[in-house]
């Protein structure tokens, strides 16, 4: 059987079952939290024996977060572990330490400009004060004084790096 799950996603599981072992008990909620995840993802028979393995011997956290390469796979990871340390009511202090290592880890490895990337901005100043009424025209971008406006801060950079003008 091929598997739908990627690298970066097998890791995100994977690190999710180390979390698992933190605090050095694995209740028996947390053993059923894994193998509705063993049940429920389209592993391949390979991932699944390793994950099984995972399930009932420690791995370091650390590590395996680190094979979590994918940023939407990290957030993901995040929302999965809140939910494993608190399905058996107790968010004890070791696995709070291991998630503000891996919260640490993640925010050190964040890839600010690919994820700037992905939001689409836009000035205020940008847009007609006229044109804020969507249903009785389009918001039009007045481009001229968006160019002009970053004409004056690159003017005004330069000026302080040296005096230089354009």
């Amino acid at each position: 059987m091929t598997s739908s799950v990627n690298q970066s996603q097998f890791y995100m599981w994977r690190t999710l079952f180390a979390v698992a072992h933190a605090d050095n008990v694995v209740t028996k909620e947390e053993v059923e939290f894994m193998a509705h995840i063993l049940e429920d993802i389209d592993f391949s028979e390979e991932q699944t024996e390793i994950l099984k393995d995972d399930i009932m011997n420690a791995k370091n956290v650390e590590e395996m977060f680190k094979g979590i390469t994918a940023q939407e796979d990290r957030t993901r990871f995040f929302d999965f572990a809140r939910d494993l340390v608190w399905v058996d009511g107790d968010f004890g202090s070791e696995e709070q330490g291991v998630m503000i290592k891996l919260y640490r880890q993640h925010f050190n490895d964040i890839d600010v400009d690919q994820l700037i990337g992905k939001v689409s901005l836009q000035f205020e100043d940008d847009f007609d004060a006229g044109d804020r009424n969507i249903e009785q025209k389009p918001i039009v971008p007045k481009k001229q004084d968006l160019n002009h406006t970053l004409h004056s801060f690159r003017r005004r950079f330069l000026e302080i790096l040296g005096g230089g003008k354009d």
